[in-house]
């Protein structure tokens, strides 16, 4: 009777360590931040994981596009993107990409290939002559 009470008491103390969240310690596993749709059956998040540097805060360090619930494309930013939109149709996505602080690059991409299809420098501001996909992102602040 004893070793069955033992036994109780053990199994009661790893149910509950088991159903305690353990609050406060950090998690390697990114967070998805809310989705936004597209066109054409397309949403795109940022994936948001922590850096050293600033606990408690988390940074979107990847851009995930999917169709119809599939992921088609993840696009990594160098390290952070920070702002992002749909372009042409859904065939391309336009992002702002960079550290922290002191540089900002607006890219173009196109959502079929991945390949990159402009960039400029925007930590400087938009120039005058810019494209039209470049001033609708950062009309997008």
């Amino acid at each position: 009777m004893k070793a069955l009470s033992s036994f109780g008491i053990l199994a009661v103390f790893l149910v509950a360590a088991t159903a305690i969240p353990q609050s406060g310690q950090p998690t390697d596993k990114p967070t998805a931040t809310e989705h936004r749709a597209g066109p054409n059956g397309l949403e795109g998040w940022t994936l948001n994981s922590p850096i050293p540097d600033h606990p408690g805060e988390t940074f979107p360090f990847t851009l995930v596009i999917a169709r119809n619930g599939r992921v088609i494309r993840k696009i990594d930013g160098d390290p952070f993107v920070w702002q992002w939109i749909f372009w042409n149709n859904g065939r391309q996505v336009a992002y702002e990409s960079g550290p922290l602080h002191f540089g900002l690059q607006c890219i173009l991409v196109s959502l079929t290939t991945g390949k990159q299809l402009a960039s400029y420098d925007c930590f400087h501001g938009v120039p005058a002559n810019a494209p039209v996909w470049l001033k609708t992102l950062e009309d997008e602040h």
